[in-house]
């Protein structure tokens, strides 16, 4: 008898064990936050979100549109101010156009930035699904918020970052959320208040969301949210320099057809090869292309925009000769000309020295031709050399219809 007393006292007090009943309490509350949302089957249901409203960001109040997936990706058009930005995120990177910091093209962000993208891309609740997101939960306990009892979770990333939620002990839905925000890309402190909860479809979502840091204030007030959109998946993706995008006609796999210059002044064939023109980064075109003229050439070609001089660039490389040789020109009417009149590897004048210019010229969406001209007088007069036929390869033709 006294064994059964001693094993129920043991089992009573392992009941009351802290690390037990938070693990217990804390999963009881998320199920219930969830189901005040309109309960995990409903959400699962939910591939993406499309929503509107106005934003209100430097005392301005302007229109927005969001996109989400279940995924993590996420997209946002909206107005800082009167600074038109753009986000994207593709769940594990992201992108912004934000005129604010001077930039005016797409750059990557960094890693402050990727966190607060994460809680952006969110279903307007972290604890959904959590788990599988390899987030981890802690009850701290409950406190009185403006006049309201709170249960209180720490939220810690995957990344290790940790936010603190408030949820009404009465609804079970977030009232306030302390959490890692940036200002500038820089990272600071924030407190965000959710009110205005609707239902969608099924689902609860908080239509008012005002976010403070320092001495910012940026209020997001939802006007409608369209569950499963058709979404162009292109958005996500970081868009290319204006500039370097217009040398999108040369982007794809080719067959190249070889001609150089004869003895006699005409062109002479010397068989094909092929080539590989991709956008590597959004002001990067790079070319793969190997050809014999004598001796092999194995060439990595890189296109670039510089905003300084407002003039394209090429660096290329030539593993026969081992060097990189840099270009630059203009593009007129779809028509490229690069060359290294104006480039100069010594610290002394040649008056005879070789420059090389080559001519892009769009011919349609799937041919285009080079080609290349010498010059011993500074550029004054030029002799053609070498002409390259490109033409789209046929399965590349395909995959862009």
């Amino acid at each position: 008898m006294k064994l059964k007393k001693l094993q129920a006292f043991f089992l009573f007090a392992l009941f009351l064990t802290p690390g037990i009943l938070v693990a217990q309490t804390a999963e009881e509350i998320i199920a219930k936050h969830i189901e005040a949302h309109g309960g995990a089957e409903k959400w699962e249901k939910v591939e993406a979100l499309k929503i509107k409203g106005r934003f209100t960001a430097f005392s301005l109040e302007k229109d927005f549109t969001s996109y989400k997936t279940k995924c993590g990706a996420y997209y946002s058009d909206l107005y800082l101010g009167e600074q038109h930005v753009f986000e994207g995120f593709n769940g594990n990177c992201g992108w912004t156009i934000d005129p604010w910091q001077e930039i005016e093209y797409a750059r990557n962000i960094n890693s402050s930035e990727t966190n607060v993208f994460k809680q952006k891309a969110e279903f307007f609740t972290p604890f959904l699904n959590y788990k599988k997101k390899d987030h981890k939960v802690e009850y701290i306990g409950k406190e009185n918020v403006d006049g309201e009892e709170m249960f209180v979770l720490k939220l810690t990333r995957e990344d290790g970052k940790s936010e603190k939620w408030y949820l009404n002990t009465k609804t079970y839905l977030e009232y306030k959320c302390e959490a890692p925000w940036v200002d500038f890309a820089q990272p600071v402190p924030a407190e965000m208040y959710f009110d205005d909860f609707r239902e969608v479809d099924g689902i609860t979502i908080p239509f008012f969301i005002e976010r403070t840091f320092w001495q910012r204030d940026r209020i997001t007030q939802i006007e409608s949210v369209e569950i499963n959109p058709k979404i162009d998946k292109s958005l996500f993706t970081m868009p290319k320099r204006k500039e370097i995008s217009k040398l999108a006609f040369m982007e794809g796999d080719w067959d190249v057809k070889l001609e150089f210059m004869g003895r006699r002044g005409t062109y002479r064939e010397r068989g094909t090869t092929e080539s590989c023109i991709k956008f590597a980064s959004t002001n990067l075109l790079q070319e793969k292309i190997s050809y014999e003229n004598g001796f092999p050439n194995n060439l990595s070609i890189n296109f670039t925009y510089d905003a300084g001089t407002k003039k394209y660039r090429i660096a290329a490389f030539n593993d026969f000769t081992s060097t990189f040789d840099m270009f630059q020109g203009e593009l007129k009417d779809n028509v490229l000309v690069m060359e290294d009149t104006q480039v100069s590897y010594s610290d002394k004048p040649n008056a005879t020295r070789m420059c090389r210019q080559f001519t892009y010229i769009k011919i349609d969406s799937n041919q285009f031709t080079v080609e290349n001209k010498v010059s011993t007088d500074e550029g004054k007069t030029w002799k053609p050399q070498a002409r390259l036929t490109y033409t789209r390869k046929v399965e590349d033709t395909l995959s862009k219809k």
